[in-house]
């Protein structure tokens, strides 16, 4: 039986050496043919060769592994994507699976289920850990309605507005950065904290970076 060919995609190499030596156990099933510190890097590699299972993390500098699976699975959708995080909030779990991603796994999880997961996925099935099965049950069960529905109500705009605030910008430097009037930027920012129901900016950003809203 031909192994399974994976793309390791982590921005540490201590945790890119650590999930090689997890594997190692399943090395006549499972090969790490490569690595990639980056969404991009990964974009660029799967361009040059094809890929069974592509190991996704999700914070990484230059393009994040939501991005990066949403570009991998429109080019080539035949490549299985796991999401390998450490992020189990709900925000990342729904945007990594609208991306495409045929499963999601915490880093805290053991040997076993990753060689299980990575075996899932290849065969077409979709897997999800038990800590982000609870998760996406209680949000569906839950009366509050989740990150994702309210991203829903926000404007392209207010989404725009809403990262230049993550990334701390003034609401003058984001009225010159985005061409608008300081005021709008204003409206922009109440309708922000009406729509995400928080009382002020700090809440605004811990919400936002909490649900995977932004970079």
């Amino acid at each position: 039986m031909r192994k399974i060919k994976t793309l390791l995609v982590d921005d540490h190499q201590i945790v890119r050496d650590g999930i090689r030596a997890m594997l190692l156990p399943a090395k006549d099933e499972i090969e790490i043919a490569a690595e990639a510190s980056n969404g991009a890097e990964a974009v660029q590699i799967l361009e040059k060769e094809p890929f069974d299972v592509v190991l996704m993390d999700i914070n990484m500098p230059e393009l994040n592994g939501i991005d990066a699976t949403e570009i991998i699975k429109k080019r080539h959708p035949a490549t299985r994507v796991l999401a390998l995080t450490m992020h189990a909030e709900e925000g990342f779990i729904v945007n990594m699976i609208k991306a495409g991603a045929d499963g999601y796994i915490l880093k805290e999880s053991g040997r076993e289920e990753l060689i299980s997961a990575i075996k899932a996925v290849r065969s077409g099935k979709k897997y999800y850990s038990n800590e982000v099965s609870v998760t996406m049950i209680n949000s569906m069960l839950s009366d509050k309605p989740s990150a994702s529905k309210i991203v829903g109500d926000l404007s392209k705009r207010e989404m725009e507005v809403l990262q230049l605030i993550v990334d701390g910008f003034t609401n003058m430097e984001i009225a010159d950065k985005l061409f608008i009037s300081n005021r709008t930027v204003d409206t922009h920012r109440r309708n922000l904290l009406q729509k995400l129901n928080v009382r002020n900016t700090a809440e605004l950003v811990k919400f936002a970076l909490k649900n995977g809203l932004v970079e």
